[in-house]
């Protein structure tokens, strides 16, 4: 997700580097990036000055077993329970062999099965090493465990169902196929530098990958690549085997129920980029784009609603 690496660096020197219709959620406070919360604790308290007033959320991960909504920024780990109006902080803590430390700010999300979220990014303080690998957490990011490349790999992409895990270190051209879960890694090069990544997760050797050159589809498990649209695309995400989606610059959302090889446009979001496409167990859509806000789609992106707003 290069325009999402971008802007986690610039955050990063500000403070610190770093899927029913529910009725939508207006605003949230939020604390400081550095907070003082008891590791698990959610908080809702007063921001500090500028602190999340246009907070960049890198990625969305919608937990299956209950629709509870996490949210990565560089501010912070949130969580939007199902039906809430307000987002609140989670600051979770994470203990090690080499270390231990809280966790919260800078971390990119995905659940592979119900309540079993996976994560990468860096510690909020404390002697955990600055790279955190590939993580695991069963309580919404309460606590975390390692699971592999603890101190060594920063992974700013991140698929994952049940076993099968795909994900891209930062600034790396090779996408990174694990089939145990995690705990070891095969790399595949695609055809340029990876933007965002999705495979079918009834058929996980289709995969696809949005660049800069357009967007390239494998079937064979990124053992090589086709050419399928020279169109910049920002964001993927891919539900059912005939529901994989697309945002481009400018807002616009389209499907594929093909894999890849063709595409059709379905709605815009109604904002000028999107800065992370994700999809719930029942096909629902979420975009979160520029200020801080996450949106919503129950009819396949042809219409959006606010479901939070971080400020």
């Amino acid at each position: 997700m290069t325009a999402r690496l971008a802007l986690l660096a610039l955050i990063a020197l500000v403070a610190g580097c770093g899927g029913g219709d529910d009725p939508p959620a207006e605003t949230v406070q939020t604390p400081p990036p550095q907070s003082s919360a008891t590791p698990g604790e959610q908080t809702s308290a007063p921001p500090a000055q500028g602190s999340a007033a246009n907070a960049f959320i890198g990625s969305i991960a919608v937990d299956p077993s209950d629709g509870t909504v996490m949210l990565g920024t560089g501010l912070g780990l949130f969580r939007v329970d199902k039906g809430a109006k307000e987002a609140e902080r989670v600051t979770g803590e994470m203990q090690t062999g080499d270390g231990s430390g809280q966790i919260s700010s800078n971390l990119v999300v995905r659940y592979a099965a119900p309540k079993d979220l996976l994560g990468s990014g860096h510690p909020d303080g404390g002697s955990l090493p600055e790279n955190l690998g590939l993580m695991r957490s069963p309580d919404h990011g309460a606590s975390w465990a390692p699971v592999s490349q603890l101190g060594k790999a920063d992974f700013h992409i991140l698929q994952a169902a049940q076993d099968r895990v795909v994900a891209v270190n930062a600034d790396a051209k090779e996408i990174q196929i694990s089939t145990d879960g995690g705990k070891t890694f095969a790399s595949k090069t695609p055809p340029d530098t990876p933007v965002d990544v999705a495979f079918d997760a009834g058929d996980p050797k289709r995969m696809v990958v949005a660049t800069k050159q357009g967007v390239f589809t494998s079937a064979n498990e990124g053992g090589s690549w086709r050419a399928r649209d020279p169109t910049q695309t920002q964001q993927l995400a891919w539900g059912a085997p005939d529901a994989l989606y697309r945002a481009d610059p400018g807002g616009s959302i389209k499907r594929s129920t093909d894999g890849g090889e063709s595409w059709d446009e379905v709605g815009n979001v109604g904002a000028p980029a999107v800065n992370e496409l994700a999809i719930d167990a029942d096909g629902a859509l979420y975009a979160s784009v520029p200020g801080g806000e996450v949106k919503r789609s129950t009819d396949g992106g042809a219409t959006w609603v606010r479901l939070v707003k971080l400020k």
